[in-house]
Order: structure tokens, then C-alpha cells, then sequence
């Protein structure tokens, strides 16, 4: 008796659409889809442009600057789940049950442990932590779904966490261990997002996303000060949470339901190689050798798996 390979077992996924229920077939050792690809680059390059954002700030901590971004990608979120689904809006916030709560709990948690872990370390340790995100997802998608790992995606996963090693490495990669501590719930609680959000694919996740930033908001209150802040970093906020984090988020839940976990955290690797340079076009901030050096190792892995990917996937359909 030959024992099936994860490839060849199809799962029968019932997607609600607008014109009703539509029927997928979605196999836990899928490969990653081309639109999956295109949405989950896009909200890591969206994302990556947060330290414009945050450079143009005059003088705002962090908690509040969590406060405001959380509130206003509360707005572009609810806009989109509104304009998405009419007259049903509720219905689709309630609909997202446990699974959709465990989401927002998930990413809540990895973005409140990036700020508490920025303010006892240093940036470089927090990326190079960051950067097990692929590795966590592997295993905790190996373990709840069953989906293969392959083994040119392991390797993909072990030379982007060197490139973004030596891309932080120098004099500026010291801080406590607390900070560490508090930065490995990073990877995790991203793992655990992108896996629930895999698992539960029918489930609409922009209401989940919504929920994350309720949270986040509300856990930043204690340490906020929102309302000491000037005219001109209040707009950057708004704008910082409701055009960025939201429309980022909104296309993250999306990629992130039709691709395997751990390519969802690969492509998301975009987001620390993408930063530096926006920061080195746009301000004039030099990231430093090992940053490009580092930056393009990464990169390079990322196109090279994803091109890779792709060509096994097209290879398999034609065989099928």
C-alpha cells in the first residue's frame, strides 16, 4: 500500500463570493499562485515604507505613534469591509469567529512585542529576530496543517536569515536580552497568524485584521499620549495608519489565504530589505554596505525561490 503524498490530497474549500459560494480545491503542499505572489510583495513593499513615515516625524514616542496608526487603519479597514460587503458589514465582522479572533490576537501580539522590543534593543537585533518568521511558520505549518516544506525552501529560509544577519551586523547589533526575549513572540505570533489565516482560507480575514488594530490601540492607551502631539505628526499618523497599514493589511489577509504559510512569510522578508532603501532614495540616509550587500543576498533568494516555485507549479499542472 503506497502512502499519499500531501501534494496529491485536495481538500474541498467552500469560498463565499459575490455571487454566492464558490467551490475550491485547496491542497495542503500547494505551491504559492502567481496573484498570491503579487499581493503578498505588494503589502510587504507597502509596509516597508513605514520609516518614511516615521522619519518625518517631529519628536512623537512610540506608544503614541502606535495609538494613531492603529486608529486610523481601524478607518481604512472598516471602509473596506463596508464597501466589500454592503448591507451585510456586521454579519462579516461576527462571521469571522474564533478563527478570525485568534488572527487578530496573533498579529495584535506581534506588533505590540515590535515596539516593546525596539525600546530595550536595538533595530538590528529586532530584524535579525524578525527574520525567523519563515523558519516559525515551516514548522507550525508542518505541525496544524501538514504542508510540506520543500527542500529548496528551506534553503531559501536559511540564506535570507544570513543575509538579514549581516545586513544588521556591526557595532549596532548589541542589545539587552529582555529585548530578544520580547522580539522572538515576533516570529511566533506572525507563524501563528499566517497559519490560521491558511487554515481557515474561507474565513474572511479583514475583519480580523480590523480587530488586531482595536487591540493594538487599546493596549497602547496606558502608554500613549495622543493628544500631545503637533498638527503636522498627526496628519503624518493618519495618513501613516489609513493609507498604509490598512490598504497593507487588507492585501496581506488576502495572499496570505490562497498561498502556503511559509511562502507567505518569505515574501514578507521584502519588507526589512525594502526599508533602508526607501529611507537611502527618498532621505538621503546611506544604509551601508553590509545592508546592500545583505539586502540583495535576501532578495536575490526571494526572486530565485519564487521563480523557481512558480516553474515546479507549472510544471506540475502540465503533468496533472
Amino acid at each position: 500500500m503506497r502512502l499519499q503524498d500531501e501534494s496529491e490530497i485536495e481538500t474541498v474549500v467552500a469560498v463565499p463570493g459575490e455571487g454566492g459560494i464558490a467551490i475550491t480545491h485547496a491542497r495542503p503542499g500547494a505551491r504559492i499562485a502567481p496573484l498570491s505572489i503579487v499581493q503578498l510583495a505588494a503589502a510587504a513593499l507597502i509596509f516597508s515604507t513605514g520609516s518614511l513615515f516615521v522619519r518625518n516625524l517631529h519628536d512623537t514616542e512610540p506608544w503614541t505613534t502606535v495609538f494613531w496608526r492603529c486608529t486610523s487603519a481601524c478607518g481604512s479597514l472598516l471602509i473596506l469591509i463596508a464597501w466589500r460587503e454592503r448591507k451585510n458589514t456586521w454579519r462579516a465582522i461576527a462571521g469571522m469567529g474564533t478563527p478570525g479572533l485568534g488572527v487578530a490576537l496573533a498579529f495584535a501580539a506581534s506588533s505590540i512585542s515590535m515596539v516593546v522590543a525596539l525600546s530595550k534593543t536595538t533595530v538590528a537585533i529586532v530584524l535579525v529576530i524578525f527574520a525567523l518568521s519563515p523558519l516559525a511558520a515551516a514548522v507550525l505549518a508542518w505541525i496544524i496543517l501538514g504542508e510540506r516544506v520543500r527542500r529548496y525552501t528551506w534553503f531559501a529560509i536559511g540564506v535570507t536569515v544570513v543575509g538579514v544577519g549581516y545586513m544588521v551586523s556591526g557595532p549596532g547589533a548589541h542589545g539587552s536580552a529582555s529585548g530578544a526575549l520580547i522580539a522572538l513572540t515576533i516570529p511566533l505570533a506572525f507563524g501563528i497568524g499566517t497559519v490560521l489565516i491558511r487554515r481557515h482560507a474561507h474565513i474572511q480575514m479583514a475583519p480580523a485584521m480590523l480587530l488586531s488594530m482595536v487591540i493594538g490601540a487599546v493596549a497602547s492607551i496606558p502608554f500613549a499620549h495622543p493628544f500631545a502631539i503637533d498638527r503636522h505628526d498627526l496628519i503624518i499618523l493618519l495618513t501613516y495608519g489609513f493609507a498604509q497599514l490598512g490598504v497593507g493589511l487588507a492585501l496581506f489577509s488576502v495572499g496570505a489565504a490562497r498561498a502556503p504559510a511559509t511562502d507567505v512569510a518569505l515574501l514578507s522578508m521584502l519588507e526589512p530589505i525594502a526599508g533602508p532603501i526607501w529611507v537611502w532614495v527618498f532621505l538621503a540616509e546611506y544604509p551601508g554596505v553590509p545592508a546592500l550587500i545583505g539586502g540583495t543576498i535576501v532578495f536575490a533568494a526571494l526572486a530565485v525561490h519564487t521563480v523557481y516555485a512558480s516553474s515546479r507549479t507549472a510544471a506540475d499542472a502540465v503533468l496533472s
